[in-house]
């Protein structure tokens, strides 16, 4: 039995990605964790004060996003682990993969860019290959048609 990792947040995508990862995990009977990263650079340079008050919010909004991926894995019969992360987004995948022994990476790509997209257009798929070369983890790419 191996573990399932799955790196989503909110949104159309996250919920996407979230139902695959599922169905992988109730497929090959594999734990399900459910992975959020922040990376609090996105907000550009902060005094102090206002940063710790920034990585607060995150792990706040982190930690309701992965109440509501788990209800949904609950409501399927799968239970699942939450993790809520900080820091640079992939390297923070990265080093998760390799702590926890996770087989499998399901990550999901945005139907459009915005810009609070992490990943433009096409970069998840270029992502996903950097992630299997540098851990050896299997990487599935939910893309926006499914």
């Amino acid at each position: 039995m191996g573990s399932i990792v799955c790196a989503t947040r909110g949104g159309e995508a996250g919920r996407r990605t979230q139902e695959r990862a599922i169905a992988l995990a109730k497929e090959r009977g594999d734990e399900l964790i459910f992975l959020c990263v922040f990376d609090p650079s996105f907000a550009g340079p902060l005094n102090p004060a206002l940063a710790g008050a920034v990585a607060q919010e995150q792990q706040w909004l982190g930690r309701a996003l992965m109440s509501v991926a788990q209800a949904r894995a609950r409501e399927q019969g799968v239970e699942a682990g939450a993790v809520v992360l900080s820091g640079t987004i992939l390297d923070c995948i990265e080093e998760y993969l390799c702590e926890s022994g996770a087989s499998t990476l399901v990550i999901g790509e945005a139907k459009i860019d915005s810009p609070l997209s992490t990943f433009r257009h096409g970069m998840v798929r270029s992502c996903a290959r950097h992630v299997e070369h540098n851990t050896s983890v299997e990487v599935v790419v939910v893309s926006p048609a499914e």
